[in-house]
């Protein structure tokens, strides 16, 4: 049990120091609702000594990675005495236990914390104590203890607890997942009124819902990037040029699109790029307005104006890398509090307008 610990403590410290503050994360608080089935080691086959198990926590997520709940659980233990014939008597009695646990999201530990994650397993480690009661069955069958051995308890029988397992949530949105728990409570000697070596050992397999509270934040509001002032030029020599008329140019609109998540420029895309910079260069009284825009569909608001002020760096960083000064581009980006478009993948886009 000290190695168990041991590992989850070395995980939890490598946690803390992979854990540096990410723009888009914001701590949390979240509920658990379990139920699933207990199993306590005995002298006995294993279906036997099946009983059910139902949970409730109350925890909160401080980083990416760390967070801790309270946590309640109980409802029914079984024991079994072997009668010297063969056979095993078995008996039932209640429990309640609650404790303090250190969780570690193992995804954000390795991989990196995203908001969109669906497979979210986590371990964790804790301790508490356990109030058994109810032991009326064990007491019936009392005359099989030898006298030495008697160890029955009546009324109830407080006792420490240490915790640890793993679990895994599924989402299913922002503020739900499926959750999936594995765990095992070590709990001191006579918890199944029998004397042992060993802390009495219970297994967990449980199943239910984690709902998350404070996940949601207020978009804020659009920021446009003034553009720097440009660096002062020569005074180029004067050119005697024949007119030419040329007819009035009003404007030139191309969509840049980008995948989900994404801000690099594909090379279907490089091609809208390339005729905006032959606008521009064609008529040099123009400018090109670049707007960044990401789809309300999926992500947070916050991830959504990162990525949008991503999109429209990048498509102004391409013109400027094909000739055009500074100071003819303006950038400005909207996250998601505009959708142009009507589908999500159409707004996923930097739109750049020559005027």
């Amino acid at each position: 049990m000290k190695r168990i610990f041991s590992v989850i403590a070395s995980l939890v410290l490598v946690a803390s120091m992979a854990s540096a503050q990410n723009d888009d994360f914001k701590g949390y608080w979240f509920l658990q609702l379990q139920g699933g089935a207990a199993h306590t080691v005995g002298e006995t086959e294993f279906s036997k000594l099946i009983s059910p198990s139902a949970a409730l926590s109350l925890g909160y997520q401080f980083t990416p990675v760390i967070g801790a709940r309270l946590n309640a659980n109980g409802w029914q233990g079984k024991g079994a005495i072997a009668n010297g014939r063969g056979a095993s008597e078995l008996y039932k009695y209640n429990y309640a236990e609650c404790g303090l646990d250190v969780m570690a999201d193992l995804a954000s530990m390795f991989a990196g914390y995203k908001s969109t994650r669906t497979l979210n397993p986590y371990i964790f480690a804790g301790v508490g104590a356990n109030y058994a009661f109810n032991n009326d069955e064990a007491n019936a069958v009392s005359q099989l203890f030898p006298a030495k051995d008697n160890y029955l308890w009546d009324g109830g029988k407080l006792l420490g607890a240490l915790r640890a397992g793993l679990g895994m949530n599924i989402r299913l949105s922002d503020c739900i997942a499926i959750n999936l728990e594995g765990n095992s409570s070590f709990i001191g000697d006579h918890f199944n009124s029998k004397k042992g070596s060993k802390a009495d050992f219970q297994p967990k397999a449980l199943a239910g819902l984690t709902f998350s509270f404070g996940k949601a934040k207020p978009a804020p509001a659009p920021v446009v990037i003034p553009a720097p002032a440009p660096a002062p030029q020569p005074e180029p020599e004067p050119v005697v040029e024949q007119p030419v008329v040329e007819p009035v140019f009003e404007s030139l609109t191309r969509n840049v699109l980008f995948i989900i998540d994404k801000w690099d420029i594909r090379d279907c895309e490089q091609i809208k790029i390339d005729e905006v910079v032959e606008a521009l260069k064609a008529h040099p009284d123009t400018k090109v307005r670049v707007s960044g825009y990401a789809d309300k569909a999926t992500g947070t608001a916050k991830r959504n104006l990162f990525l949008s002020q991503k999109r429209s760096e990048v498509v102004a960083a391409a013109i400027m890398a094909a000739g055009i000064d500074q100071d003819r581009i303006i950038t400005e980006y909207f996250g998601d509090t505009v959708n142009p478009f009507e589908t999500p993948e159409e707004n996923r886009v930097s739109v750049c307008l020559v005027k």
